[in-house]
């Protein structure tokens, strides 16, 4: 319960920390000046040497490379940060929809914990699709559903990763139960859901570099 509480108020502290220094590194690409500091809550302490690293120089180059990714090699960099994209929209979407789950206790296969998953898929697909369309639309698509057929294409598969990963650890931490219900109040739940959701991102980063790779996605 107590390395839960503090995995929690670093998160909170870590988003807040980089909201701030955010100001003084303004991004290229508005949706990023979101993206970091939810990354934030998901990364405690971690995450603010990953937007000093990454983050704070993004700005300078984020232009050049979106148009030119394809003629230099794709980094691990890219990956980290193109990951971090589609992370802030899962991240959000199971945010929001947590609450919503406990409210309704939806059940899927008679399992609480499947409906709590469904719901919490479902959101981050959609928020995930989001965080990928706004910057295609940024970068001077004019077609709002050529938009969204890009979106879809690069950022499903990272999504689905990123979820899978979530949701095997929150498996994990509940010694494989799926009949209850997760409890969605305690310090303990969101300490967990912390841990998960940067055990999605990790695994994430290498989906996201083979999708750079093939050039079904750009770097941000």
């Amino acid at each position: 319960m107590f390395l839960y509480s503090l995995i929690v108020i670093a998160s909170l502290c870590t988003a807040l920390g980089i909201a701030w220094d955010i100001r003084h590194h303004p991004q290229h690409m508005k949706i990023m000046s979101v993206t970091w500091p939810v990354t934030g809550l998901y990364m405690p302490v971690f995450g603010w040497f990953v937007w000093q690293a990454l983050g704070t120089r993004q700005h300078d180059h984020n232009h050049h490379s979106y148009h030119f990714s394809r003629l230099h090699r794709v980094s691990w960099r890219d990956a980290c940060i193109s990951a971090t994209h589609c992370g802030a929209g899962c991240v959000i979407g199971d945010i929001i929809a947590v609450p919503f789950a406990a409210l309704t206790e939806v059940t899927l296969a008679g399992s609480k914990f499947f409906g709590h998953t469904l719901v919490s898929f479902v959101a981050a697909f959609f928020l995930g699709i989001l965080f990928q369309y706004l910057p295609v639309r940024e970068m001077g698509e004019r077609s709002r559903i050529r938009a969204l057929i890009k979106a879809i294409k690069a950022d499903t598969i990272s999504l689905l990763v990123f979820q899978a990963g979530m949701f095997i650890c929150l498996w994990f931490f509940r010694r494989g139960d799926l009949n209850s219900a997760p409890d969605t109040g305690s310090v303990t739940f969101w300490g967990q859901m912390v841990v998960a959701m940067f055990t999605g991102y990790a695994i994430s980063v290498p989906a996201n570099y083979l999708l750079l790779k093939r050039g079904i996605k750009h770097a941000m």
